[in-house]
């Protein structure tokens, strides 16, 4: 393999700068600038999906820690729902939805590309409404015991939390609030 000369390459850049060089078909044009659109403005679905794949394991998760609905999938003895109890069953479930969605929203603020977190912000309260009834109805297809009041506050919790966490500008950290 024969190497170059500067002035060589100095030569075919000059070449290549001074060349008019061919036009760009147009349905190769129209395909990279639709990616690149695409790229820009992702899906909300495809946002959602993301947030609701995150949640799946991040909300198993964290019931190790803080049990919902008395759903202890891990058999813990410790639960931060022990501690939230002290200040009652409505700020116990407030707490505790605020808990369960927020650390998805936290991870995934750290996973995705800062053109998602663009249009999370735009959809938030959909978003998180959505992650959100999705969880309780998962609660209640494993046996837990909600009623509309309890689910409400929990809901609560859950969208407060949420947007909250995702509404925080991207280069701000957890630790600078």
């Amino acid at each position: 393999m024969s190497r170059i000369t500067e002035k060589e390459w100095l030569e075919d850049f000059q070449d290549f700068v001074n060349s008019e060089g061919s036009k760009v078909p147009d349905d190769i044009s129209s395909a990279i600038l639709k990616k690149v659109q695409s790229d820009l403005q992702p899906s909300s679905w495809l946002i959602f999906a993301k947030l609701l794949s995150i949640h799946a394991v991040v909300g198993t998760l964290s019931l190790g820690i803080c049990n919902q609905f008395g759903l202890n999938p891990f058999h813990t003895d410790f639960s931060l729902s022990d501690y939230f109890m002290k200040f009652g069953d409505s700020t116990c479930m407030v707490l505790c939805g605020v808990l369960f969605v927020s650390a998805t929203l936290l991870l995934y603020r750290f996973l995705v590309l800062p053109e998602e977190l663009l249009i999370l912000r735009k959809t938030a309260w959909l978003q998180i409404f959505g992650l959100s009834a999705i969880s309780l109805g998962v609660f209640m297809a494993l046996g837990a015991q909600i009623t509309l009041a309890i689910a409400f506050l929990w809901l609560l919790g859950a969208m407060v939390g949420g947007t909250t966490i995702a509404m925080i500008p991207r280069r701000t950290t957890i630790f600078a609030l």
